[in-house]
């Protein structure tokens, strides 16, 4: 008997099935705001049966916005909205995380009016801006964004936290040696460029208390030829661990080819051999994303002890209900091709499936 819809737990945090929404940047918000379209959204994936939802990417300070239709988690008045998002979902039985994403160097002026920034001063070759130097006083202001950001998810009654620590936007920025050059307490050694993260953990755990999940999604190495390594990725989430670290959803760090991590054409699960050793090496549920497609593949990653749980995003544009249909046996695979034709209709804050469109017209 699989494994894949019984309960497990993240810190006394009971989830369902081993089924997550992995977060992304639906840019469906308006003025950084919870829109119906995302309550919409959100309610059929609880309804289709998702165990653990990840809120599109939150960002904790104004640097850190990147997208128009991207949602705010940087002042207190962003709680009430962020409420009717937790409400909606509990309505209907769900169980909803927030993700904390800055966007570093992948900053957008435009949108926010400032320029982006990092823990390094750096030319960003996929968006072709420059992005500052944090000095160390502004990486500890960023550090209190980040606690604060968790204490609002916490008061707004997310059921857990993910900080975003993958894909080179701020915090993977920090953790990795192709983007974070600097000398002094965060960077210059593979355990001084953890200090950002492991100093987030703790602010959050010391505002929301022992039994609040704080969880991380992690480029357990980077796709970069002088990028980071599994054993360093590993090492860093055992102190991530000792601060106060629930579990980790493995992904990749910063990459030498732009968004490699939304693979297309990809319908088979990636990351395998590193979330295995990530599995075998840690003492926290693990969460394996990328590739997520067919339930038979899925079951192996589950039952086969790879990860404790599996995480999907874009085949949740295209069927909200992909999970319950696994489930009640309708559905074999998803349809999803990992064609990547959503993300232009996300750009234009008009997220849907352009697959599914064709199927309805026809």
């Amino acid at each position: 008997m699989s494994k894949l819809f019984e309960p497990f737990k993240i810190n006394k945090l009971e989830i369902k099935n081993r089924f997550v929404r992995s977060a992304t940047v639906d840019n469906l918000g308006k003025d950084k705001m919870v829109s119906e379209a995302q309550l919409a959204f959100y309610r059929e994936m609880v309804l289709g049966e998702v165990g653990l939802i990840i809120s599109s990417g939150l960002f904790p300070s104004l640097d850190g916005w990147t997208a128009p239709g991207q949602l705010g988690i940087h002042q207190d008045d962003m709680i009430p909205s962020l409420k009717k998002l937790t409400a909606n979902v509990h309505k209907y039985g769900g169980k909803v995380a927030a993700q904390l994403m800055h966007a570093g160097w992948f900053g957008n002026p435009k949108t926010c009016g400032l320029q982006p920034v990092g823990p390094s001063a750096m030319f960003n070759p996929a968006n072709k801006l420059e992005c500052r130097e944090l000095s160390s006083d502004e990486v500890y202001e960023h550090v209190d964004d980040f606690v604060q950001a968790g204490r609002r998810a916490y008061e707004a009654g997310f059921d857990a936290v993910q900080i975003h620590g993958a894909h080179g936007w701020l915090v993977s920025a920090f953790l990795s040696p192709v983007t974070n050059h600097r000398q002094d307490e965060w960077g210059g050694t593979a355990e001084k460029r953890a200090n950002f993260v492991v100093r987030i953990i703790e602010g959050i755990r010391k505002l929301t208390g022992p039994d609040y999940p704080i969880m991380i999604k992690l480029g357990l190495k980077d796709y970069h030829p002088q990028g980071k390594t599994v054993a360093e990725g590993i090492s860093s989430i055992k102190r991530f661990i000792k601060a106060g670290l629930d579990a980790v959803e493995v992904s990749e760090g910063v990459e030498e080819e732009a968004f490699h991590h939304i693979r297309k054409d990809a319908i088979n699960p990636y990351y395998v051999d590193e979330c295995r050793q990530a599995r075998s090496a840690l003492n926290i549920p693990v969460i394996l994303v990328g590739g997520m497609r067919q339930l038979a593949e899925i079951k192996k990653v589950v039952d086969g002890g790879i990860a404790d749980a599996v995480s999907m995003c874009r085949p949740f544009i295209m069927d909200q209900h992909i999970v319950q249909k696994f489930h009640q046996g309708k559905a074999d695979s998803s349809q999803c091709t990992s064609c990547n034709g959503c993300i232009e209709w996300m750009q234009k804050q008009k997220l849907h499936c352009v697959f599914k469109e064709k199927l309805i017209e026809n």
